[in-house]
């Protein structure tokens, strides 16, 4: 019959061998939250192929925008997001008019307003992204895209126009 080894040695060497575990599981399990907590979220944009856009710190307030210009129309739209307790919101949409951007107002979902230059507001929309993931395709010189980080701005149009891309907030 064969004996099986005690986990740890047992009397006062097995006591110091358990606090030693102890201490290396605690250090252990706190590592990744010291390094959670020292990751920095950045706004990114990737192609399907995984080629990096765009990469930015978020700013403090947690918010960006895309600067679109709408193909046939030829008029500027302007979508505002914000990264708010770990979820990837679409919190406002100004355009010149209400039938080409796609979001529209309706009763329940925002608030709108028209703006002095005659331009309208959507706001309040609070619109979760389905997967914390804005999927999109870039336009092309024709209809330019640009991504505003903060004071950053990366013209997407000129690095890969017509490309399916991918917008997410991804820890540093």
């Amino acid at each position: 019959m064969s004996r099986r080894a005690p986990p740890y040695p047992s009397g006062a060497v097995g006591a110091r061998f358990a606090r030693s575990l102890a201490c290396l599981a605690l250090a252990l399990s706190a590592a990744p939250a010291a390094a959670d907590a020292a990751a920095v979220p950045h706004v990114v944009v990737t192609t399907l192929h995984g080629e990096v856009l765009a990469d930015a710190p978020l700013p403090d307030d947690g918010r960006w925008r895309i600067e679109w210009r709408h193909s046939v129309a030829q008029v500027v739209v302007v979508d505002l997001f914000e990264y708010r307790d770990g979820r990837l919101l679409v919190i406002e949409q100004v355009t010149p008019y209400l039938d080409i951007a796609g979001l529209g107002g309706f009763a329940g979902r925002g608030t709108m307003e028209q703006l002095p230059d005659g331009r309208y507001r959507l706001s309040g929309l609070d619109m979760p992204l389905h997967g914390n993931v804005h999927s999109f395709i870039i336009g092309t010189e024709r209809a330019p895209s640009v991504l505003v980080v903060g004071d950053r701005r990366f013209e997407l149009s000129r690095l890969r126009p017509g490309a399916h891309a991918r917008l997410e907030v991804v820890p540093r």
